[in-house]
């Protein structure tokens, strides 16, 4: 177990570590720092079409771990789509149809 220094509770209760902390005398874990400067990237200019025949190459990559949903998911989901779209098109149209209401029985 870690030598942790350890502080009473308000309650009077138990002891509870106080956590992480650097004690004197001990060297510490972190490496220092180099004053050095890291050297420079130099970019060089690639061919345009390669950069795109990788970025493809990616694509195709990342498409190949995708989780696709099965035929059943993907019926459920389009109605779960469609349900809501009819809702939010109701709500929607209520909506104008009181204030067009409204608005014509004030102004009429």
């Amino acid at each position: 177990m870690s030598e942790t220094p350890n502080t009473p509770i308000a309650d009077g209760g138990n002891l509870r570590p106080t956590g992480k902390r650097q004690r004197a005398g001990e060297a510490t874990t972190a490496r220092a720092t180099s004053a050095q400067k890291a050297p420079e990237v130099v970019e060089t200019r690639r061919n345009p079409f390669s950069a795109i025949v990788d970025f493809l190459r990616g694509v195709v990559s990342e498409m190949g771990k995708v989780i696709w949903p099965t035929g059943r998911e993907m019926v459920n989901y389009t109605i779960i789509v469609l349900l809501f779209l009819v809702f939010t098109t109701a709500l929607v149209g209520g909506v104008d149809w009181v204030s067009n209401f409204a608005l014509q029985k004030i102004f009429h």
